[in-house]
């Protein structure tokens, strides 16, 4: 149902210990969110540096109060860099919706909206086609009224220069995984 890419201390005990595994660190950016690991008291420091021989980072999170869960067990998120694939494999910026049908992944479209009334809706996606032979490219959609030049206001150029800069870095996330 996974890939976890490790062997993980289990007891079955009650869980005291919830930690978030991301696929990539950084210093405090972190990459994919990829799945929740439980544990005992006992496991904790084995579980983590586990995770951190397999090239993974876990966190410490407070572990709701009334949550059970026993050592040992790992919610792998759809979403995230450690999900089986469903009959293709997704790069883990990909929404999963409609990529046999379009024939190509595409991210969540991010709005490039300045927060003021502007003439153009434009928003930015990563796309890549589902043969994966080429790089991942960025959708600039944009609707226009007239539609022959589009011009964009100050404030939509700053959104639009933040958006693909987090696509970007998206992107380069995907290639070190």
């Amino acid at each position: 149902m996974c890939a976890l890419p490790v062997a993980l201390p289990r007891c079955g005990e009650s869980a005291t210990l919830r930690l978030e595994i991301y696929s990539a660190s950084g210093g405090e950016r972190c990459g994919s969110l990829d799945a929740s690991a439980y544990t005992c008291g006992q496991h904790g420091i084995p579980m983590m540096s586990a995770f951190e021989l397999a090239g993974l980072t876990a966190r410490r999170v407070p572990l709701a109060p009334d949550v059970w869960r026993p050592c040992g067990y790992v919610y792998v998120y759809q979403t995230g860099a450690l999900a089986a694939p469903a009959g293709i494999a997704h790069p883990h910026w990909c929404d999963r919706h409609g990529c046999d049908q379009s024939g190509r992944h595409r991210s969540i479209r991010l709005p490039v909206n300045s927060g003021h009334p502007d003439p153009v809706i434009v928003d930015v996606a990563l796309t890549h086609s589902l043969g994966g032979a080429t790089q991942p490219t960025l959708s600039v959609t944009a609707v226009h009224d007239r539609g022959q030049e589009i011009v964009l206001s100050l404030g939509q150029a700053r959104v639009l220069c933040h958006q693909v800069r987090r696509l970007l870095n998206l992107a380069r996330i995907g290639r070190r995984l």
